[in-house]
């Protein structure tokens, strides 16, 4: 089973990878929503899957990206702020009424121990690199959530700056941190191999 991963930076929020519905379009009415209550789950292809589930919960409040050609949702900070402008109760019903579409195309399988061992690392990188450029992180964390969700991130972040350009400096730091420690791969490449896909 493939599986889904919802990611957002990893320095100011956590990423929660594995199956989709964490909190990251414009939001449709409400009437829209009730269409995608009912509809046919789609099978074995993850890409329109993702992009059912994606518009399902768009239609339901939440202004969720569609996803890679793969299926996989990544977020990019823009997108993980509009995901915030849901609540988390917008979020959980949201997720509630539009994971079916999902079903066939996601592992909903906790991710086992020596994954959770191994995500650690490219976090401890993501650490040192930011230590490096002078922004203090907590002690990285991979914890289980339900649905075969995973939450990577940090016990603290750096507060974020008042001015503009603190902001966009700390900003391209945690960019080029993720990047440097090949986090966003390395993280994949963790899950795929604990969930035993051949993609």
């Amino acid at each position: 089973m493939n599986a889904l991963r919802l990611r957002a930076p990893l320095v100011g929020a956590c990423a929660v990878l594995a199956a989709a519905g964490c909190g990251g379009g414009s939001s449709a009415s409400q009437p829209a929503a009730g269409r995608y209550d009912a509809a046919p789950a789609p099978h074995l292809d993850p890409y329109r899957a993702g992009v059912a589930y994606a518009e399902c919960m768009r239609a339901h409040g939440v202004p969720h990206p569609d996803p890679d050609r793969n299926g996989d949702f990544h977020l990019t900070p823009a997108q993980e702020r509009r995901m915030k402008t849901a609540t988390p109760k917008q979020h959980e019903a949201a997720d509630k009424a539009c994971f079916h579409l999902l079903a066939g195309t996601v592992s909903t399988q906790p991710l086992s121990r020596a994954a959770r061992q191994a995500a650690l690392e490219p976090l401890r990188a993501v650490k040192r690199c930011m230590h490096r450029r002078g922004y203090e992180l907590g002690t990285p964390i991979v914890k289980s959530l339900s649905r075969g969700r995973a939450m990577f991130g940090f016990s603290q972040s750096p507060p974020p700056p008042s001015d503009l350009r603190s902001r966009q400096r700390l900003h391209a730091a945690e960019l080029a941190c993720e990047k440097s420690a090949g986090l966003a791969s390395k993280l994949d490449a963790i899950i795929k191999a604990d969930r035993g896909e051949d993609r």
